[in-house]
């Protein structure tokens, strides 16, 4: 078996397909599993991407998040702030997803989340906040609490792929698909950057639709111009390390003030004291997000590390002088960027995508899911039941279509149905 992607939906996928007995190989593009969810060590820290964070209603995502993680977690109550309407680098803006849900028009299948709810967890997602604007006592998160790993949430998916090693698997990092290998409408296997070809039953593919589209040999037109179609958005993370604790009580801030081009920013000092492994000084996190065509892309590191100090000190949050360190990370092709477009092309390819046999997708493009973790790590149990069970588990549906009659939640002493 073969999973495409180490994610949180890929390493489940992985994880799950090892329990039951199957060998597995993952590949891996980055040089680390987990995804947007993967840890950073930086100064002796432990940080994330941005504000990962995790929580599930479904009682089969919390009982494998808890088999996988035991009793190595604190529950975080976060802290949010919020203000009004940032400067966007990458199209549409938040007003052209508003004026394309008004007219109906990238409404994607009835299956799909509605560009609503998009456009609604959009703007929970890149909004912002100056001081003396925002209120200084935050609001309360749309998850009031939730559960967060010691170490990290790439902490989740380094056991999950470790767990697969153990069982006999392979997960193989640095290692891109450059190409699937497709007899007769039958995947058979992987082709790498190298060139070199592994056969396998199933595929199991967590990249993003429109990506895996330009990873089919010779596909149709219309699917390769479906695929080119749906573009995907950059995210640039610059970390700063300040002196001191708890520099801001916020656990992260949407960012909206057209005056700054930041859409977040997170303070690490908030999460869990055990990814400070003791340090002293506090991680703080700006997000970027832009095109790859934006000059902004092309930036060199100490442009954005620059840039992030003058805005973390314009917000009256640190002083400059507090800032001791900084460094940017990129993450290429992070988010789904909408278009009026978005539901033709999803269309043309779900529809040749699911015309393959041996291959199971649960990579994302179209309905933002707020959710993320818990969604991939059901999308990965589900696919696995596909090949293990021959579920017969519609990927493409809608998320509510997958829901769990039960309920649960992951509280500090365990779980409570």
């Amino acid at each position: 078996m073969a999973v495409i992607g180490a994610g949180a939906g890929g390493a489940t996928a992985a994880y799950c397909l090892a329990k039951a007995g199957l060998e597995v190989d993952v590949y891996e593009a980055s040089g680390a599993v987990g995804g947007l969810a993967r840890s950073v060590g930086l100064w002796g820290q432990s940080v994330g991407i941005g504000p990962q964070h995790f929580f599930s209603a479904d009682p089969r995502v919390n009982e494998l998040w808890l088999e996988v993680v035991g009793g190595d977690f604190e529950m975080v109550e976060p802290v949010v702030g919020s203000h009004p309407a940032p400067a966007a680098l990458c199209p549409p803006t938040l007003t052209g997803l508003a004026d394309a849900a008004s007219t109906g028009q990238a409404a994607p299948r009835s299956r799909r989340r509605s560009v609503d709810a998009a456009l609604a967890a959009a703007g929970s997602g890149l909004g912002g906040l100056l001081r003396g604007v925002w209120p200084r006592h935050g609001r309360r998160a749309a998850v009031p609490e939730f559960a967060h790993p010691r170490h990290g949430f790439g902490e989740v998916y380094s056991r999950m792929c470790e767990f697969v090693e153990k069982r006999g698997g392979r997960v193989h990092l640095d290692t891109p698909v450059a190409q699937l290998v497709v007899d007769d409408a039958q995947v058979v296997g992987v082709r790498l950057n190298n060139a070199v070809v592994y056969e396998h039953d199933h595929v199991v593919s967590s990249m993003p639709p429109a990506v895996l589209a330009g990873r089919l040999p010779e596909p149709p037109a219309a699917v390769a111009a479906a695929g080119a179609g749906l573009t995907r958005c950059n995210t640039v993370v610059v970390y700063l390390l300040t002196s001191g604790r708890s520099v801001f009580r916020e656990t992260w801030i949407d960012v909206r003030d057209p005056s700054l081009r930041t859409g977040r920013i997170t303070n690490f000092d908030n999460w869990v004291p055990a990814a400070k492994r003791g340090e002293l000084e506090t991680v703080v996190a700006l997000e970027y997000w832009c095109s790859s065509e934006h000059e902004f892309w092309r930036w060199e590191d100490e442009q954005y590390v620059a840039l992030a100090r003058n805005e973390l000190a314009a917000t009256g949050l640190v002083d400059i002088d507090e800032i001791l360190d900084g460094v940017a990370l990129r993450v290429p092709k992070s988010l789904p960027v909408y278009r009026e477009s978005l539901r033709r092309h999803l269309d043309v390819l779900e529809d040749h995508l699911q015309g393959l046999s041996g291959l199971e997708v649960i990579g994302q493009h179209g309905p933002i899911v707020r959710n993320r973790q818990g969604h991939g790590i059901l999308m990965g149990m589900l696919a696995a039941q596909n090949i293990v069970e021959d579920a017969g588990h519609d990927l493409w549906a809608d998320p509510a279509v997958h829901a769990h009659p039960a309920t649960s939640r992951i509280t500090a002493t365990g779980l409570v149905y």
